[in-house]
């Protein structure tokens, strides 16, 4: 049988961040969470497989199961069972995901996208807002997604809210959203949000979903893993044996890398990564070239993609030495940690195609390690959707049966905000 040990070590969380006090998020993956992940990455699998996957007992197998089919997790697939074998034929057990949904939320600086999703991590349904003032204002718009979720499918039972973005290690040099969600008071999210919430750093949330995808595409999880998010905001997140360290005083950023140019940053230095390829300096610098006339600036970065398409050479040149200097800053990151992986994800790389050949080109050019190609993210411009639902996920795949009993009691505290008759947060 395999090593339990390092099974429990290969499958940790990424430690996410809970808003409601008193009911702590263990980061050690119970033998329950370890059967869902199973599932998840292999599809419908027997008890005998189940064993076989986690190096548990059979016996240890049965109980496990067994608390997750009480709890509507799992389910029965007999259409599956395989005949003309010796023996009793076992049924296949799957994720149940008709009987639950969770909600993700991602915040930047074009709205709130608030996503549902099945226990895979599928996405069933969206609902968009404008971005509040502050993050205590936009606890409402989440509960208020969230009922408008449950009113649509009013067959599952919501589950968990994930937000991505915890306004500490998401600080922007430009444009920058000054969400705190420490800020907001206990007692704000229970009003609004009858389940449990937790709230995971933005970029960290992003590149637990790559990690998830890579695994479930059968490749096996890389002890190191560098997932890095060129876009806004630009950040970082280093995953060592399934979990991002993270230091006592917060988690660093890459934005204030240094790169040669003459953008002043706000923070009293010169040539900052971030203020460097910002939209906001890109959009300038073509204004002030003849690329886009002025009035088409305010509509965003979008316009100088379309002119690069369009065939201008200037605006072609001011994204390709924008793509340029991230390439090489990925370099010195990878350079620095030496991961077994490097992964790019960012709405650009999906906008203008080429920038993915001028990262990796100037990637490859500026590393003084070895070649190890750049993996570019699997989920194109709903990286953000992903991460969301993953943070929602992070706790029910971590620990489902006290997952479970944590919603159970977040609905009973906040229950009356909402009608008894048709409440379904709570199965």
């Amino acid at each position: 049988m395999a090593d339990v040990s390092k099974l429990r070590i290969a499958a940790r969380a990424t430690s996410p961040t809970a808003t409601r006090p008193g009911h702590p998020v263990s980061d050690t993956v119970t033998p329950a969470g370890q059967v869902l992940r199973v599932l998840r990455r292999v599809g419908p699998a027997t008890r005998g497989e189940l064993s076989r996957q986690t190096g548990f007992s059979l016996s240890a197998v049965n109980r496990v199961v067994g608390e997750l089919l009480g709890r509507s997790l799992l389910r029965d697939r007999p259409e599956l069972t395989v005949g003309g074998v010796v023996g009793r034929p076992q049924i296949p057990l799957d994720l149940n995901t008709d009987a639950f949904f969770a909600v993700g939320v991602h915040i930047d600086d074009y709205g709130i996208r608030c996503v549902a999703g099945d226990l895979r991590g599928r996405v069933l349904d969206f609902l968009e807002f404008d971005v509040p003032a502050t993050a205590g204002a936009a606890v409402p718009v989440v509960g208020s997604a969230l009922h408008r979720f449950r009113l649509a499918f009013p067959a599952r039972c919501a589950l968990w809210v994930g937000v991505a973005g915890d306004g500490r290690a998401d600080r922007r040099a430009v444009r920058g959203l000054a969400f705190r969600w420490d800020d907001v008071p206990d007692a704000a999210w229970s009003a609004a949000i009858p389940v449990p919430v937790t709230v995971a750093p933005y970029v960290g949330a992003m590149a637990d979903a790559e990690r998830w995808a890579l695994e479930l595409s059968g490749r096996p999880s890389p002890s190191s893993y560098l997932y890095l998010h060129v876009d806004e905001p630009f950040g970082a997140a280093w995953i060592v044996d399934g979990r991002i360290p993270v230091p006592r005083r917060g988690a660093g950023t890459i934005g204030h890398l240094a790169t040669g140019s003459d953008v002043p940053c706000p923070c009293g230095r010169v040539g900052c990564l971030e203020v460097t390829v910002a939209d906001r300096t890109l959009l300038d610098a073509a204004v002030r070239d003849g690329v886009l006339g002025s009035d088409t600036a305010p509509r965003g970065v979008g316009d100088l993609y379309k002119a690069a398409e369009g065939g201008s050479r200037a605006a072609a040149a001011l994204l390709d030495s924008r793509f340029d200097t991230i390439g090489r800053a990925v370099a010195v990151m990878r350079d620095i940690v030496n991961p077994d992986v490097v992964a790019v994800g960012g709405r650009g790389l999906v906008t203008y195609p080429p920038g993915r050949r001028i990262i990796a080109r100037s990637y490859a050019q500026a590393s003084a390690l070895p070649a190890l190609p750049l993996t570019f993210s699997s989920f194109g411009d709903r990286i953000g959707d992903a991460g969301a639902l993953g943070a929602s996920l992070s706790a029910v795949y971590t620990d489902p049966v006290g997952a479970l009993r944590r919603r159970a009691s977040g609905r009973r505290a906040a229950r009356l905000s909402y009608d008894p008759p048709i409440d379904r947060f709570c199965g």
